[in-house]
C-alpha cells in the first residue's frame, strides 16, 4: 500500500510539472544558409525591468540564424520586431533549457538575414494570462482562482471545545463554473468533501456535495420610485438564487466520552444576495431553508430550519487574499423519542465564523496559503455538551493540489522589477 501511495504521489507531481514546448527545428534546406549568414540580432541576454513581452494570442514566428533560435513578432509596415530567446536563461543570460508556458511558434520561419535594416527590440517570450516571466524567462503562476481548487490542510485549534487544544486536518474541493441562465450571466458553485477532523479522532465534520446558483438579473426584482421632490427610481440590489446540500457528517465525543454522530441527509434553501461582484464570485447574502437529519441511536429523524448571513470576497485582483464569514442559526425539531429525549423539544445551533486566507508561496505553481479563523458556537442539540457560547481560534496551512489562474487574470506586458 505504501508503494502504491508513493507511485500515485510521484505521478501527481509529474502531472503538476511545467509544460514545455520546444521550437520546431529550422527547415533543413535553410539550416546551412542560416548558420552562414550575417549576425543581425544584438546580444539579448538578461533584460532590464520594463522590457516588453511578446503579446499572448498574437502569432509568434520562429526566428533562426547564427545568433541562435528566437521567437519574434514583427510589424512589416514599421520594419520592427520584438525578439525573445526561445529558451530559459541561466544567470549569465545563456540558454539553459526549453521555454515553459509557451505555444509552439508558427510557420513560416524567419531567417536572421531577412531582418537586416529592421529595428530589433529585445523582449520576453509570450506567457498566458495569470503567469509572469522573470529576467531569465522562467514562468510562474501569480494569479489563483480559489473558487476552482482541490486542497488539503493542517493546523492547530485552541478554544472551549472539549477536544481542544489540538491539531486538525482539513480538505475540500470547490468548482465555480459560469453559465447562462435564461439569457443572463450566472454562476454555479460546487463544493465537495469540505470539512475537518481532529487528529486525536474526538471530533470531525465533513460535507458531502453542495451546490448553489447565482444569476444576474437584467431587470431588477424590486423597483422603488419616490415622489418627494423630483421623482427618483431606486433598484435595491436583491438577487435570488438557490442552494442545496446532500449529506453532511458530524461526530463528537462529549465530555462523558459518549460519541454523538449526526448525518444530514439533505438541505435546501433560497439565497438572497445583497451585494456581489460583477463576476458573481464575491457576495454577501442571506440563506434560508430547511433540511432533514438523523442522529445515531434514534429511530426517527429531525427536521432542520436554517437561516444564515454569509459572504465571501477576494480582497485583491490576483486572488491572493480572501475574506469569508457566516453568522446564523439552525433550529432542530425531533420527530420522535430517543436516548436524548431529555434535551429540549426545540434545539438550537448558533454559529458565527470569520476566516482570512492569504497565499504565501507556490510549489510547482500550486499555492500554499495560511488560514486564520475565529469561530463561536452555542448549541443545545448534543447531550453533555457546553450549553453556553464556546469560542475557538485556528491557524492552518492549506496546500492546493489544483488551482488555475483567475478567468479574468491580467496579462504581463513588461518585465517587472524583482
Amino acid at each position: 500500500m505504501t508503494t502504491s501511495l508513493a507511485a500515485a504521489l510521484a505521478a501527481f507531481a509529474l502531472a503538476q510539472a511545467e509544460p514545455t514546448t520546444a521550437a520546431p527545428p529550422p527547415p533543413a534546406a535553410s539550416t546551412a544558409a542560416a548558420a552562414a549568414g550575417p549576425r543581425i540580432l544584438p546580444t539579448l541576454g538578461l533584460l532590464p525591468p520594463g522590457a516588453p513581452v511578446l503579446r499572448e494570442g498574437v502569432p509568434v514566428r520562429c526566428l533562426y540564424g547564427p545568433s541562435g533560435t528566437f521567437r519574434a513578432q514583427c510589424d512589416e509596415g514599421a520594419r520592427r520586431c520584438l525578439v525573445a530567446p526561445d529558451a530559459m536563461l541561466d544567470a549569465q543570460g545563456r540558454p539553459s533549457g526549453p521555454l515553459e508556458r509557451a505555444d509552439a511558434c508558427a510557420a513560416p520561419a524567419i531567417m536572421e538575414a531577412e531582418l537586416a535594416g529592421w529595428e530589433i527590440v529585445p523582449a520576453l517570450a509570450d506567457v498566458p494570462p495569470g503567469f509572469r516571466r522573470d529576467e531569465r524567462q522562467r514562468a510562474s503562476q501569480v494569479s489563483f482562482d480559489l473558487g476552482r481548487r482541490l486542497w488539503l490542510g493542517g493546523g492547530f485549534a485552541a478554544g472551549g471545545w472539549p477536544w481542544q487544544p489540538g491539531a486538525f486536518v482539513t480538505s475540500g474541493l470547490r468548482l465555480d463554473r459560469p453559465f447562462t441562465w435564461d439569457g443572463a450571466a450566472a454562476l454555479a458553485r460546487v463544493r465537495a468533501l469540505e470539512g475537518w477532523t481532529a487528529v486525536n479522532g474526538s471530533a470531525a465534520e465533513l460535507g458531502g456535495v453542495a451546490i448553489d446558483f447565482s444569476r444576474a438579473y437584467p431587470h431588477p426584482l424590486l423597483r422603488i420610485t419616490t415622489f418627494l421632490g423630483t421623482p427618483r427610481r431606486y433598484d435595491p440590489p436583491l438577487y435570488v438564487g438557490l442552494w442545496a446540500e446532500a449529506l453532511r457528517f458530524e461526530t463528537l465525543k462529549t465530555r462523558s466520552g459518549v460519541r454523538h454522530e449526526r448525518t444530514g441527509a439533505i438541505s435546501a434553501a433560497v439565497t438572497l444576495d445583497f451585494w456581489r461582484s460583477p463576476d458573481l464570485a464575491s457576495y454577501l447574502r442571506l440563506r434560508a431553508g430547511a433540511g432533514y437529519e438523523k442522529v445515531s441511536g434514534r429511530n426517527d429523524g429531525d427536521l432542520l430550519v436554517l437561516a444564515l448571513v454569509e459572504g465571501e470576497a477576494a480582497l485583491d485582483g490576483d486572488g491572493l487574499l480572501h475574506l469569508r464569514g457566516a453568522m446564523g442559526t439552525e433550529v432542530v425539531t425531533p420527530t420522535g423519542e430517543g436516548p436524548d429525549a431529555s434535551l429540549p423539544d426545540r434545539r438550537w445551533r448558533h454559529l458565527a465564523r470569520a476566516e482570512l486566507e492569504r497565499i504565501l508561496f507556490s510549489v510547482n505553481d500550486q499555492p500554499v496559503s495560511v488560514v486564520l479563523q475565529a469561530r463561536g458556537a452555542k448549541r443545545t442539540d448534543v447531550p453533555d455538551w457546553p450549553d453556553t457560547w464556546t469560542f475557538e481560534g485556528t491557524a492552518q496551512l492549506r496546500f492546493s493540489l489544483w488551482a488555475p489562474p483567475l478567468r479574468a487574470a491580467a496579462r504581463q506586458d513588461a518585465l517587472e522589477r524583482p
